[in-house]
């Protein structure tokens, strides 16, 4: 899936891997603060149109109750993370998996 996505548009899988990019603005005082959406300008709207691109790349793939899992998700990647855990599961139960696969335990 990884490879994929990074042929289809590897800006999408950026996407996926790191998050969302989030619209902010700096204060007059040096602060940062999130957007409004009536301050958003047309780059806001392109990276919001690209993480919704990068969530239908990744519904494609899936099964009906797989989508059910992550379908109330805002971006790409907790959805990725999601499927990774569902599909690979987490660092530790890896870990294990490698250990027994090599008679380490």
């Amino acid at each position: 899936m990884e490879n994929y996505i990074q042929a289809e548009d590897y800006e999408l899988w950026m996407l996926i891997k790191n998050g969302p990019l989030i619209s902010k603005r700096t204060k007059e005082d040096g602060t940062t603060i999130i957007k409004k959406p009536e301050e958003f300008d047309n780059e806001d709207y392109k990276m919001m149109e690209k993480n919704a691109k990068a969530k239908k790349v990744l519904y494609f793939g899936l099964s009906p109750g797989e989508y059910t899992r992550i379908s109330e998700y805002d971006s790409a990647k907790d959805i990725w993370d999601t499927l990774q855990v569902a599909y690979e599961g987490t660092k530790s139960s890896k870990a294990i998996k490698d250990r027994v696969a090599h008679k380490e335990i």
